[in-house]
């Protein structure tokens, strides 16, 4: 007969709690180092080197450019990406999916689709006039924003199994 005291369960639920406390502080970890890495991405795409540049304009350096990145996607990321990435994790480990492959795929599909609707709602938040080719680009870095996140997460939760 299996017998459990009072000390055990507690023992129990703070480890389950010590758990979610982990899991979160990994989240926190992906959304910091996805936002350095967007930023940096981001930086580098759109920086001109001085012989490129037209006289008379000014052109945003790599580090401003970088910081005004850090700025506006770093709240995306953490006040909008996490809450969504807690949601998409419990729908891809529900996925009728059972190989790695398929959970991948799954997971790539759906931070890809989280991304394209958060890059327009973006958009749509912070601009008056909204052209197509606005929704393009802002789909794009939504789709690049949360793809990074998703594989900075994949490489974070392979090293914290090792």
């Amino acid at each position: 007969m299996l017998k459990l005291n009072y000390k055990d369960i507690e023992l129990t639920g703070s480890l389950v709690q010590q758990h979610k406390g982990c899991e979160m502080m990994t989240k926190f970890l992906t959304a910091a180092l996805s936002v350095i890495i967007f930023a940096t991405i981001f930086s580098w795409i759109s920086y001109v080197p001085s012989s490129q540049r037209e006289p008379n304009v000014y052109y945003f350096g790599f580090l401003e450019t970088f910081a005004f990145v850090i700025i506006y996607a770093g709240p995306v990321y953490f006040l909008i990406g996490l809450p969504l990435s807690i949601f998409i994790d419990k729908l891809i480990k529900n996925s009728t999916g059972k190989t790695k492959w398929q959970k991948y795929f799954v997971g790539l599909g759906l931070y890809s689709l989280v991304g394209t609707l958060v890059g327009v709602i973006f958009l749509i938040i912070f601009s008056q006039n909204i052209y197509q080719l606005e929704v393009i680009s802002f789909s794009i870095y939504g789709i690049v924003a949360s793809n990074i996140y998703f594989h900075v997460s994949l490489l974070i939760s392979k090293i914290n199994k090792k």
